[in-house]
């Protein structure tokens, strides 16, 4: 059994309860490389200007530093970057949208050489400051760093390839929540 597959129920059904709600995180390690990498950058530029004596080289070690703070939130695999329930859909940075207020909801994938990438687009029926039932609050810090999410107009779109579960799997538990809310 996978982990993206419940337990079944004994006597084989579902127990009446209807679908499951979820929630993802990013996979571990997928900011690694921009978060390391840019700390590795921050101490060669720091190394380079004290031996060299040239500050000129902490422009590098400022390049690595903005990348290291910039990317920081891709290592944080607790905190749920997309989920839902039989209520509604929440995306992190955003806040919770009930079905209700969705218009569409479809997951585009497309392949770039080797690499399948998904993403989910959501269509609100509103404008998105008006379909939001429950809004995050970020702080300034949370403003300026990477999201998983695009915003433009009513449309929202996330990056599945980034998270921890298949796109294939949050696509069909999205597909039947919203199903079973009446979307």
């Amino acid at each position: 059994m996978d982990a993206e597959t419940p337990p079944e129920r004994p006597g084989g059904g579902s127990g009446g309860e209807g679908p499951k709600a979820f929630a993802v995180g990013y996979k571990a390690h997928s900011g690694d490389m921009m978060v390391y990498g840019g700390g590795a950058l921050t101490l060669i530029g720091v190394l380079a200007a004290v031996l060299n004596g040239a500050p000129s080289f902490l422009l590098a070690s400022l390049a690595g530093s903005l990348s290291a703070l910039y990317f920081y939130p891709t290592l944080d695999v607790r905190t749920p970057q997309l989920g839902a329930n039989i209520e509604g859909l929440y995306v992190a940075r955003i806040g919770v949208i009930p079905w209700s207020e969705i218009k569409q909801i479809h997951v585009h994938h497309h392949a770039l050489r080797t690499m399948h990438l998904a993403t989910l687009i959501v269509t609100t029926a509103r404008p998105l400051s008006e379909a939001v039932s429950i809004k995050e609050t970020l702080s300034p810090v949370q403003r300026v760093t990477a999201r998983n999410v695009k915003v433009k107009g009513n449309t929202i779109r996330v990056s599945l390839h980034t998270l921890a579960l298949p796109p294939q799997s949050i696509e069909r538990r999205l597909r039947t929540l919203y199903t079973a809310s009446g979307g």
